[in-house]
């Protein structure tokens, strides 16, 4: 996204990350984005239209294809755990267990 004078980009680090946060949706962006502006500095609609123009043509095909890396991350858990033979109470038992930052989290094949 090209910033324009109306649409500078956010100048703190937290402002810049919730900005840019691939999986919110466009009317959250739009409304995350109106309250890092803040009441006195609101978007025109012009600035509006081409930041939802935006969502559209960058942010929604990222959020696909997250999904789908997503997706495909669970498949190769659940391929790693059928290749040690692991028993869905091991598989459990290990999820249970995991570290609270690991890169993935529970599969929805996992209770």
């Amino acid at each position: 996204m090209k910033p324009t004078a109306e649409i500078a980009p956010p100048r703190s680090k937290a402002a810049r990350a919730a900005a840019c946060d691939i999986a919110l949706d466009s009317d959250a962006l739009v409304a995350e984005i109106k309250k890092l502006r803040g009441k006195g500095n609101p978007l025109s609609a012009a600035a509006l239209k081409a930041l939802r123009d935006e969502d559209a043509r960058t942010l929604a095909p990222a959020r696909l294809l997250a999904a789908e890396a997503l997706t495909l991350k669970h498949e190769l858990s659940d391929l790693v755990n059928a290749a040690y033979g692991l028993t869905p109470a091991e598989i459990e038992l290990m999820w249970d267990t995991a570290p609270p930052r690991m890169p993935i989290g529970r599969p929805p094949s996992v209770k």
